[in-house]
């Protein structure tokens, strides 16, 4: 028995040895294990397609854009290609208005979108279109957002990340070729500002680097090893220029980079920006293919074992005399045939015989017909509560012009042109209701000023006029540097004669609701309006007008003059370079307290940068004011309050050429014209402010305080107005100083011995009453607040 125990041992032995033998001479023969092989695949993307599915002028149309991007899938194969769209896809074209972007998204789910992003016309129609167009598309492709979230506190400051309704997700992860690639969306912050309120009403649209960040673990955490943002920014800095920091996405890039959180691509969408190569930032590439389908972006990436990622990146130029994919082609054309909508389009609605050209700076055909349509029907129809005054439209609303041939800014044309609905629409198509509510003349005179500087155009009228002037050179800082309006006058329809705008009078103002009470293009006056009733879609009452007015060949519409010119409702005076109207620059600041130094806020060295900047453009003509509280605020003021005197507050001696107010010596060096007295002059004592402002320079304004004698103010002295006589032409101008009449409930009675504050109002009436009939302009410096 322990003999077959043993023989039994030794066979398995032997057999192991063998066995052992053959894996051993098996391991010796493998060789080294290969590095797994990049992996490769390509994005294609398009940006501010704005609904061009027709081909028209530059624009080749959906068909061709389809064909270029079958023809990079049939290169690289369909599975390892994604396609995206950066935003504005659908806002744009008279067969997508129409419906409401609907054609555009049957188009890209046809052509295979996998994901896109919003820009901000996607929100033109209002929310609940929008959610229709994100759950029509979410059949084949997601709407994603990380930066557009509920305002679910009432304060976009402390808004949560939950999504809107509209939204699918703030990203996706999609795998292509064993790739998992996360795509990630942001819109511009802009957004509400280039809308009506109700569009984005309930919406906040939080930072975008923020945003992006807050979900990047997350994608990391999902696998992602290549991430792509859909951003709707534009590609520099600065927006539209709303008044708030706005970024593109070159400064997105740095910011992501820096925060440790890069992403690989950024495609970009929203300024049309016609790149011709991809721009790096930190490990970022930076892209953006032009508009309306004129090029579709090709990103081909690469993936090493490493999980480094390259990218290359060109431009692929679709022409209009592309081939086209057919069955993108079949698409669009049925749309653009269907019968019910040829017949919409088609509808007559009137006849002109001028050419309908815009103007966006001033006076034209097309914001005279507009305006005019809409002023007359509101006064004409059944509802005497819609009459008005006047009626405003923004320029930038007049969306398209109507004219026989090559446009004319004026003249009959040989023959009536029709009218019809289709054309009508292209010219107002985004669906705004009529406003009507009540400004004052000031109001109203506010406005025209602000549309002087031309920052979004001249604002079209009717049953007003007005002139203005806007001065612009090449030098460095805000453009322009002078502007204004005047001569402003109103129709009056019960005497039929022009009126001057009465600046204390109440009127009844027409407008759309995308300018009131939003304020929006820069047209900031019209928040104030108030009584506000809607009126229907704008659209509606030009065509009712049109069609009652100039329905038939017979009664054309011939201009406003009716004899095919303009009447001169919108009248500039000169040019950029300068016309008759002299401008008298005032340049002014307030509440100093010191701050000559740059710390949490920028320094007066700054300010003297900007100040200097700014006489450049004006330097005949150009006054420097300070409304007060100059000489107390900061560890500096405090250190130097009694320089005048030789010695410092600690007693140090200080050289002559430190015996001076810091402050009052920069004020002095810089030229100041006149200042304020304000209440914190007085915290240090009658010494202290006597003995510091006695070393300015320049006058020292407060009308309404009187000195028994005790305080000193005449040793300053401290007068109540100033005249001076400005530019070549002698301008002659009056500076009156008032100071806030508080003081007394501020301060320590020993600091304002034998002072007295009267009233500032009937102080400064008395005193404009009295200056005006010998000076050109007054001005009231004042220290008194704002509310």
């Amino acid at each position: 028995m322990n003999y077959q125990r043993s023989k039994a041992f030794c066979s398995t032995d032997a057999t192991f040895r063998i066995v052992l033998f053959f894996v051993l001479s098996a391991l010796l023969c493998i060789p080294p294990l290969a590095t797994a092989a990049p992996v490769s695949f390509t994005i294609l993307h398009v940006n501010d397609f704005h609904g061009q599915l027709e081909a028209s002028g530059s624009n080749p149309g959906a068909a061709r854009v389809a064909q270029k991007i079958k023809d990079v899938r049939n290169t690289v194969g369909e599975t390892n290609v994604l396609l995206f769209d950066a935003g504005d896809a659908m806002q744009g074209s008279l067969l997508s208005n129409l419906q409401k972007g609907r054609p555009v998204i049957d188009t890209f789910n046809a052509m295979g979108f996998n994901a896109a992003t919003f820009g901000n016309h996607e929100f033109d129609w209002g929310q609940t279109i929008l959610g229709e167009r994100t759950a029509q598309a979410n059949y084949k492709y997601p709407y994603i957002t990380a930066n557009i979230v509920q305002n679910n506190t009432g304060n976009c400051g402390t808004a949560g990340w939950t999504l809107p309704a509209f939204a699918i997700a703030p990203y996706k992860i999609i795998t292509v070729n064993t790739v998992k690639v996360a795509v990630i969306g942001v819109t511009t912050p802009e957004t509400p500002s280039l809308l009506n309120a109700s569009a984005t009403a309930g919406l906040c649209f939080k930072d975008p680097a923020d945003s992006i960040i807050h979900y990047y673990n997350d994608m990391k955490a999902a696998g992602a090893k290549v991430i792509v943002v859909l951003s709707h920014l534009g590609y520099n800095d600065g927006g539209y220029g709303y008044g708030f920091p706005v970024y593109g996405d070159q400064t997105l890039a740095s910011k992501l980079n820096a925060a440790g959180k890069p992403v690989d691509l950024i495609i970009g969408g929203h300024t049309h920006t016609n790149l011709t190569s991809a721009t790096t930032v930190g490990t970022t590439k930076v892209v953006q293919a032009h508009y309306n389908g004129r090029a579709v972006g090709r990103a081909d990436i690469t993936v090493a074992d490493s999980g480094a990622v390259s990218i290359n990146w060109t431009k692929l130029v679709v022409s209009t005399s592309d081939p086209k994919d057919p069955i993108i082609d079949a698409l669009v054309t049925g749309n653009a045939t269907d019968p019910d909508y040829l017949a919409l389009i088609n509808q007559p609605i009137g006849y002109s015989q001028v050419d309908l050209q815009r103007n966006y700076n001033g006076d034209n055909m097309m914001g005279s017909f507009v305006d005019d349509a809409v002023y007359n029907e509101l006064n004409s129809d059944s509802e005497p509560q819609n009459d008005v005054d006047m009626f405003f439209s923004n320029p930038g609303g007049l969306r398209a012009d109507i004219c026989s041939g090559a446009c004319t800014s004026s003249g009959l044309l040989a023959a009536p042109m029709l009218l019809t609905y289709g054309q009508m629409f292209t010219v107002l198509p985004f669906g705004n209701q009529v406003v009507v509510g009540d400004m004052t003349g000031s109001q109203i005179l506010e406005l025209l000023h602000q549309s002087a500087t031309l920052f979004k155009g001249a604002i079209q009228p009717s049953g007003i006029r007005y002139s203005f002037y806007r001065y612009a050179d090449a030098l460095p800082g805000e453009q322009p540097y002078a502007w204004g309006a005047y001569d402003v006058t109103v129709y009056n329809r019960v005497s039929s004669t022009w009126v001057p705008l009465d600046l204390k009078k109440s009127y009844s103002v027409g407008t759309n609701e995308f300018l009131a009470p939003a304020g929006q293009d820069g047209f900031t006056p019209f928040i104030y309006m108030t009584n506000i009733t809607y009126w229907g879609d704008m659209l509606n009452a030009v065509n009712a007008y049109v069609s009652a007015t100039y329905g038939s060949p017979a009664t054309a519409y011939y201009g406003p003059n009716g004899n095919g010119t303009l009447d001169g409702r919108i009248t500039r005076d000169g040019t950029d370079a300068g016309g008759s109207i002299v401008p008298l620059t005032i340049l002014h600041h307030n509440d100093s307290h010191g701050n000559l130094l740059k710390g949490s806020y920028a320094g007066y060295t700054q300010l003297a940068t900007l100040i200097k900047q700014e006489r450049l453009h004006n330097p005949n003509r150009t006054l420097l004011l300070s409304a007060g509280d100059n000489i107390q605020g900061d560890a500096m003021m405090y250190y130097f309050r009694t320089a005048y005197t030789g010695f410092a507050a600690d007693k140090t001696a200080l050289p002559p050429a430190l015996s001076i107010n810091p402050l009052i010596a920069a004020f002095n060096a810089m030229n100041y014209d006149a200042m304020t007295l304000g209440n914190h002059e007085f915290n240090f004592g009658k010494d202290i402010l006597v003995g510091n402002l006695k070393q300015a320079t320049f006058p020292v304004l407060q009308a309404n305080v009187s000195d028994d004698g005790r305080y000193g103010l005449a040793e300053v002295p401290v007068e109540p107005y100033q005249t001076k006589t400005v530019g070549p032409e002698g301008i002659k101008v009056a500076i009156l100083g008032i100071g806030n009449h508080r003081v007394p409930n501020y301060e320590l009675p020993s600091n304002i011995l034998g002072l007295t504050f009267t009233d500032p109002l009937a102080k400064a009436q008395e005193l404009s009453t009295a200056l005006r009939p010998d000076n050109d302009v007054v001005i009231a410096l004042s220290h008194i607040g704002f509310t």
